[in-house]
């Protein structure tokens, strides 16, 4: 088989997944470019012409509106990749055996093992990487505000006494305060400290006769991806949410091309 076949047939295989498992990126299906109804290209340029017109192109929308989709395309493809391999990893519970007095939950690691743990590594940082944007997004609607580093949580937190009660925004701080913060705290672990597949198997060395911690382990290996799965849809979610919290600000601030 030719390199080039081969690659065609892995991308029909991840097209086959997508499909199986719903993973839908913020471009829609069939690159339509439609969320809940609205075509969010020409959504996009409307809500944020107005802030440029505002600002002297200090932020440039387009690469940011490119940067989210192409983000969202590798979240999807990279949690395609841990539907894949799942069925295939190692596991203690699957790996268990009876040594004539107790059954052990062993720590083995085989190559679709190995390789799910680098794509749960990779899909943390995809999924940080996109929020990342959001909050710059968010960021470039109060230039002198927002200095320094960009964090999304931090934009979110700093509107709090502006837009406090605005359904998108306290949609957004709910987030922040919750699913976003404790995704956050595991990706600065894996990024910071020590990869998912150290952190496992030192984990489960310490209970290797323990079923029920095994079983919570093992658990927790399986699941990711679904929780990646919905990682993505809060993305989408979170796009919508905050176009909206941006054209109210449009009106609170008066940003408008008409006045300029």
């Amino acid at each position: 088989m030719k390199d080039e076949d081969l690659i065609n047939e892995i991308n029909s295989k991840i097209i086959e997944i997508y499909k199986s498992n719903s993973l839908i990126p913020l471009r829609g299906e069939k690159d339509s470019y439609e969320l809940n109804g609205k075509q969010i290209l020409m959504w996009f340029n409307e809500i944020t012409r107005h802030c440029w017109c505002n600002f002297n192109a200090h932020f440039n929308y387009n690469k940011n509106i490119d940067d989210l989709l192409f983000t969202s395309d590798e979240i999807i493809y990279f949690t395609a990749h841990l539907f894949f391999y799942q069925p295939y990893i190692n596991t203690p519970l699957k790996d268990s055996y009876w040594t004539g007095k107790t059954t052990i939950y062993p720590v083995f690691s085989n190559l679709p093992g190995k390789r799910y743990d680098m794509y749960v590594g990779v899909c943390f940082e995809k999924v940080y990487n996109y929020w990342d944007r959001i909050g710059d997004l968010n960021a470039s609607y109060y230039p002198n505000r927002f200095k320094g580093n960009i964090y999304f949580s931090k934009t979110i937190n700093a509107l709090e006494s502006d837009y406090k009660g605005n359904l998108d925004y306290d949609w957004l701080k709910k987030f922040v305060d919750n699913e976003f913060t404790d995704f956050n705290q595991e990706r600065i672990d894996v990024v910071h400290y020590i990869s998912k597949s150290t952190e496992q198997k030192w984990n489960q060395l310490e209970h290797v006769t323990d079923y029920d911690k095994s079983k919570a382990i093992t658990d927790k290996i399986l699941h990711y991806p679904e929780y990646f799965k919905q990682m993505n849809e809060f993305c989408k979610i979170g796009f919508e949410k905050t176009l909206n919290l941006l054209e109210e600000i449009n009106k609170r601030e008066n940003y408008n091309c008409e006045n300029k």
